[in-house]
């Protein structure tokens, strides 16, 4: 599995796949511009909007996909 760094953030060079994988637990979404859904590695999967911070309990990765 490859982790992304910066996920969807507008200066990485992740922003355009189609998923990105987030290892660890937290998730900022400051300087992403549109709506993700996330699912972490036990199935818990939430929408985080632009400009919030996002925790998933217990979690070590958490898989990123745009909002369509």
């Amino acid at each position: 599995m490859k982790f992304s760094k910066k996920g969807y953030l507008s200066n990485s060079p992740d922003k355009n796949k189609s998923e990105n994988v987030i290892k660890g637990n937290k998730i900022t979404m400051k300087n992403v511009n549109f709506p993700i859904i996330g699912t972490d590695d036990r199935g818990y999967t939430k929408i985080m909007y632009p400009g919030n911070d996002y925790t998933f309990p217990g979690a070590k990765y958490v898989i990123e996909k745009k909002l369509k």
